[in-house]
C-alpha cells in the first residue's frame, strides 16, 4: 500500500485556502474514507527549508564528493 504526502504551505494565499477546505470537505464524507487531513506545525522557516532543499539537490548531483557514513566512520576507529 502506498500513502502519499500533499503539503501546502502558505494556508494564507486565497488558493491554498480552497484547496484546503475542499479536500477538509471531502474528508468529512465516508465514500472518501481513504482521505485524511493531518494538520502540522512547520518546524523550520521557510528559508532554512529552502537551504536543506539546495543542499539536498546539490548532494543529490555531486553525490560522489562525498564519503558514505561506513568510511568516515572507519577512519575513526582505527585512530
Amino acid at each position: 500500500m502506498k500513502a502519499h504526502t500533499i503539503k501546502i504551505t502558505n494556508s494564507d494565499n486565497i488558493l491554498a485556502k480552497n484547496l484546503l477546505n475542499y479536500l477538509k470537505s471531502l474528508a468529512e464524507d465516508k465514500e472518501y474514507d481513504f482521505l485524511q487531513i493531518i494538520e502540522e506545525e512547520e518546524s523550520f522557516s521557510e528559508e532554512i527549508n529552502q537551504e536543506m532543499n539546495d543542499r539536498y539537490e546539490h548532494y543529490l548531483k555531486h553525490h560522489n564528493e562525498y564519503e558514505d557514513w561506513e568510511s568516515i566512520k572507519n577512519k575513526f576507529i582505527k585512530k
